[in-house]
């Protein structure tokens, strides 16, 4: 199935992100609605079982990539934005913006 998603949507559609979340959600909705409460456990009652497992479990480790990406990704961000936040000092951006506000004030005044 999130093979099938993400063939058909953009690698960065949120939708796809959502959709994966999402769904063991409701298949656990819909196996608690739909399983009889006194199973038999014939052969394909077990193999349809272990099958339901065996997508759940690959639906689990999609979801699980799917969360790794998104934490490197932030932090990622985190780094670049440690970055730029560090490599312009204080003073610097200070004195640059009380040249912008003397240069902002001077034209004002001029203007009067």
């Amino acid at each position: 199935m999130a093979e099938a998603a993400r063939r058909f949507q953009p690698a960065d559609s949120p939708d796809l992100v959502r959709r994966m979340i999402a769904r063991p959600v409701q298949l656990a909705h819909r196996a608690r609605t739909r399983l009889p409460e006194h199973e038999t456990t014939s052969g394909s009652a077990v193999g349809r079982a272990e099958a339901a497992i065996g997508r759940l479990e690959a639906e689990l480790s999609v979801m699980k990539a799917v969360a790794r990406v998104q934490r490197q990704e932030i932090e990622s961000l985190r780094a670049q934005r440690r970055l730029l936040t560090e490599s312009a000092p204080d003073d610097d951006v200070r004195a640059t913006r009380e040249r912008w506000a003397a240069l902002v004030d001077s034209l004002l005044v001029r203007a009067r």
